[in-house]
């Protein structure tokens, strides 16, 4: 599913109508009717219930006059007011309001605050309330009258059904804490819009529901429109078949480098959840004095002692060991658990630039780089995955975390293609960039997720589902996104199943490893 800027959803209506002919009005038609038909699923008693919509004078203020007519015709009366002034309004939203009128529906003109007081200390008497303001095309935060009216919103206990998306809310970037009315129901139409499934602020918007309004499916394959939301019937397909008669070569041998004193854990996480994703044979290299801890973790688990540090970090001298271990193996990942130790950072920078396989790197992998980050790029013909959180993410391209969060998925896009390689922006809701420019959005993952370890068991996920896809000689750049996107995907649908069974609080790493196999049950019945 394409998620769309809130210029190309502009676009779209406006290609809709001069190069389709879908008149204006009736995409206008149609939204209000699915407004009625989402508020009639969830309320049986309808009729009966006090409804207020509030209008602002632009295309949103629009539909919620056409609910108000759909409302009319079912037998109730909502409340309608207009948080303008009737001349103010215009285009398609002026037909509407001019309707209304001639219906003899009264529109309460409430064009200033001291006017919206009275309305206001009221607001507790509906039900529902619609809120139909400002819509996607907002560029500033909410102040003065149209953040009174918010306040007043989100005091009421009312029922809120936001049209588009709740007014206040920037339709085009993942920041949260801008002033903005709080949902319980947002519905939107054609597409989903970055801030549907990016921005932080998703307790505002409550359940979000996507419906057609009549726009042409094929304004949707505009190969500008680069952001897509995961579905599970898609991510379905991305699973290798296990034939029968297998054997555990077809499955991959993966290397798992991670590790040091103090960090074993890191080491086991990531081997585990390699293990538990599918890879046919998984070995750990880690430094000699962390072996015996890891080798007695995991019974299942190969190690590779690799020569290390007097702190008990890999040294630099591992790092023909550790590229000779790798030749004829599927895929590695790299980083989980090393240290920020100077030869560790060494070592790191020789395995980047010259291993032979398919490579994930993570944690302190890229930590090595954060002060050269131009040495990070794909310059051979072999896979490279990343999978920086926000912080990380922000030192290797320079810019403040919230800089890089006003556009995430642009961002992400850049470095992936500049670099032709594939980022996994790791956050509540994870992107997926790859070398094509195609930016795929995870729709699962909760917060029982952020708690130490997460980041080790999808370095393991990944590093797994790269080396079977390698093992059965499927390698192209369209494979490796289909890895990568299924082993995001798998990673956050077993931390849903794992919060499910315990909670949220008590979640730990080892738990979702542990939901893996349930995971991937889900998705064969899917």
């Amino acid at each position: 599913m394409k998620v769309l800027t809130a210029e190309q959803m502009r676009e779209i209506d406006r290609l809709s109508t001069r190069e389709y002919g879908v008149p204006s009005l009736l995409l206008m038609e149609n939204a209000g009717l699915n407004l009625y038909l989402e508020l009639e699923r969830r309320f049986a008693n309808l009729k009966r219930l006090r409804v207020g919509i509030i209008c602002g004078k632009g295309n949103n203020g629009g539909d919620g006059m056409v609910l108000a007519r759909q409302l009319v015709a079912r037998g109730n009366t909502p409340d309608v007011v207009l948080l303008a002034q009737a001349s103010q309004v215009g285009g398609d939203a002026r037909v509407q309001l001019e309707i209304l009128q001639k219906s003899q529906l009264e529109v309460r003109e409430i064009p200033t605050e001291e006017a919206w007081r009275p309305f206001a200390d009221n607001l507790r008497r509906y039900d529902i309330i619609v809120d139909a303001i400002l819509g996607t095309g907002l560029t500033k935060p909410l102040d003065g009258f149209y953040r009174r009216v918010a306040e007043d919103v989100n005091n009421s206990g009312a029922f809120v059904l936001a049209v588009d998306i709740p007014s206040g809310m920037p339709s085009d970037s993942s920041l949260g804490g801008s002033p903005c009315i709080r949902a319980n129901l947002t519905v939107t139409f054609t597409a989903p819009k970055i801030a549907h499934v990016l921005n932080q602020d998703q307790e505002s918007l409550g359940e979000v529901v996507v419906a057609p309004i009549g726009s042409p499916p094929q304004l949707l394959e505009d190969p500008n429109i680069y952001l897509q939301l995961m579905q599970e019937e898609e991510i379905v397909l991305h699973r290798l078949p296990r034939r029968i008669a297998s054997h555990k070569g077809d499955f991959g041998h993966v290397v798992l480098l991670a590790g040091s004193r103090g960090k074993s854990g890191a080491a086991l996480l990531s081997a585990r959840a390699a293990l538990n994703t599918g890879a046919g044979l998984v070995t750990a290299a880690v430094p000699e004095t962390v072996q015996p801890i890891v080798a007695a973790g995991q019974a299942e688990v190969m190690t590779e002692p690799l020569a290390a540090t007097e702190e008990g970090t890999v040294a630099e001298t591992a790092a023909d060991q550790a590229l000779a271990l790798l030749k004829g193996k599927d895929a590695a990942g790299l980083g989980p658990g090393l240290s920020r130790n100077s030869q560790s950072v060494w070592f790191i920078r020789q395995l980047v630039r010259k291993c032979p396989i398919p490579l994930v790197i993570d944690a302190d992998g890229l930590n090595a780089f954060e002060d050269q980050a131009d040495l990070i790029r794909n310059d051979h013909d072999q896979p490279l995955v990343l999978t920086p959180h926000p912080g990380e993410f922000s030192r290797l391209i320079g810019v403040k975390v919230r800089e890089m969060q006003e556009d995430a998925p642009g961002a992400a896009r850049r470095f992936a293609q500049e670099r032709r390689l594939w980022l996994v922006l790791k956050g509540f809701r994870t992107l997926v960039a790859d070398p094509g420019g195609t930016v795929y959005v995870c729709p699962r993952g909760n917060q029982g997720m952020a708690t130490g370890g997460t980041g080790d068991v999808l370095t393991g996920v990944l590093t797994a589902l790269l080396g079977s896809y390698c093992a059965q000689k499927q390698i192209t750049p369209e494979h490796v996104t289909r890895a990568v996107v299924l082993g995001v995907y798998l990673h956050a649908l077993a931390g849903d199943l794992a919060a499910a069974a315990k909670g949220p609080e008590a979640l730990t790493a080892g738990d979702i490893i542990a939901h893996l196999g349930q995971a991937y049950r889900k998705l064969a019945i899917s």
